[in-house]
């Protein structure tokens, strides 16, 4: 199993049907690192209208857990990242929060670093996450 099927399957904030997808205060932030995905923006730019930084797809479309799922195509890159079936990838507007558990803090602290790098992630939640005895 991949990373990807650890997404979860809806956005986390019930604000979400409130919002406009169209609009976030976030649409050209680049998120923690102050680093874009630049050829995933050109990609998004093509689409009318393009969709914020957040609702960015793997191919630059609008998802509403776009982020949550570039954050799992990030940890499928790592080489220093295994899958850990215990723990789910979940989204909250440009928030990344992790649910489930994990066999050490190290373990946590490089999933945190690696999700904090992706382009539109404003934070990353782990306080749903348990270390493993």
């Amino acid at each position: 199993m991949s990373w990807l099927k650890r997404v979860c399957e809806e956005e986390t904030s019930s604000l979400l049907k409130t919002k406009d997808p169209g609009q976030s205060e976030t649409r050209m932030s680049p998120g923690l690192t102050g680093e874009y995905d630049q050829a995933r923006r050109e990609k998004a730019g093509e689409h009318q209208p393009p969709p914020p930084p957040e609702y960015m797809g793997v191919e630059g479309e609008y998802d509403q857990l776009g982020l949550a799922k570039r954050v799992a195509e990030a940890f499928e890159q790592a080489p220093h990242i295994d899958e850990i079936e215990t723990l789910q990838i979940c989204q909250d507007g440009s928030t990344i929060v992790f649910k489930g558990s994990v066999p050490s803090q190290h373990i946590l602290n490089s999933l945190e670093d690696v999700a904090a790098k992706v382009d539109g992630t404003k934070g990353v939640d782990s306080t749903q996450v348990k270390i493993a005895a």
